[in-house]
């Protein structure tokens, strides 16, 4: 029973956030650019800022680990690979097939990531989960700008996929707080209460945000591909991934960072890639939603089979 509620205290949390913005898009509070502004916001602004403190807060003796940032690299890589070959012969339409890759290697590590870890470890363990994000999320980033173009036929350009990288405002957060907390920098406490009072206001602002980006359309007509791409990205990879990840013998809060990264949705950037790039905007949009809708109850199941395990 404890493990249960623990779960539930992590899942719903983030449900009912996520509920929130869709009711406010539905009863127009919100429109539509006023909730791609919070996203950006978020994105630019908000979990950077969340990421630096983390990181600039956090017992580097714990919070380094070489072994599971490498862990992540090759993952991140494998997968990429493997669903970059595989597609294209399930798929043969360029643009469905870039969506379809986009939204098996994409996940949510930010928006819906970073709460859970809060939920269910407290902030002092988010530090763990900051620094293998920070590692994953600009190589994503630049494997989805790759496959895009590829997809559509461009040259890829290396230039373009280092900037894409380096310039990843998670990366830049996450190494402030690295340079920051090296060389001992102490900020006075105006400035301290005000990057923890954006640290506070990052989690629900990305919540609100995602469930207003929400639409739910029929997927009429592409109900298999959909359900297959959905079981692929919430149990087929997650269960891939971690099933090596145990067998290596990560644990605990590593073990928990691997979980969270690879068992979330779809990022929200499958639609905006697909709507940029070469993609299908409309299958983008419903691997994003019905990824995340399927997710919460997978995640709560992943967590709750580590946690009898005593993995977690």
């Amino acid at each position: 029973m404890e493990h249960f509620l623990l779960c539930c205290n992590g899942i719903l949390p983030i449900l009912l956030l996520m509920l929130l913005g869709y009711v406010l898009r539905r009863l127009h509070v919100l429109d539509a650019g006023a909730f791609a502004a919070l996203d950006r916001l978020c994105f630019r602004v908000l979990i950077p800022a969340m990421l630096f403190v983390s990181v600039y807060t956090a017992d580097f003796s714990t919070a380094f680990q070489p072994s599971a940032m490498v862990f992540v690299v090759l993952a991140v890589v494998g997968n990429f690979l493997l669903v970059f070959l595989l597609v294209p012969r399930w798929i043969p339409a360029p643009a469905d097939a870039a969506s379809t890759v986009h939204g098996l290697c994409h996940t949510n590590m930010a928006a819906l990531g970073i709460p859970l870890i809060v939920n269910l470890f407290g902030q002092s363990q988010l530090a763990v989960y900051s620094i293998l994000m920070a590692f994953a999320s600009p190589l994503v980033n630049a494997l989805m700008v790759f496959e895009h173009l590829y997809f559509q036929g461009d040259r890829v350009k290396l230039g373009k996929l280092a900037r894409n990288v380096f310039t990843s405002p998670y990366l830049v957060g996450t190494l402030a707080g690295i340079a920051c907390k090296v060389l001992g920098l102490h900020f006075p406490t105006f400035a301290e209460s005000a990057l923890t009072s954006l640290q506070s206001a990052a989690t629900p602002m990305c919540l609100i945000a995602l469930g207003g980006s929400f639409t739910f359309r029929s997927i009429r007509g592409q109900a298999g591909r959909v359900t297959a791409i959905v079981l692929s990205r919430c149990v087929g990879i997650p269960a891939v991934v971690l099933g090596i990840a145990v067998a290596l013998g990560f644990r605990r809060i590593v073990l928990a960072s691997l979980l969270v990264l690879f068992c979330c949705p779809s990022a929200a950037a499958t639609y905006s890639f697909s709507t940029g790039y070469c993609g299908n905007p409309t299958l983008a949009s419903q691997i994003v939603v019905y990824t995340t809708a399927v997710s919460l109850f997978t995640i709560f199941l992943w967590l709750f089979a580590f946690l009898q395990l005593g993995l977690l």
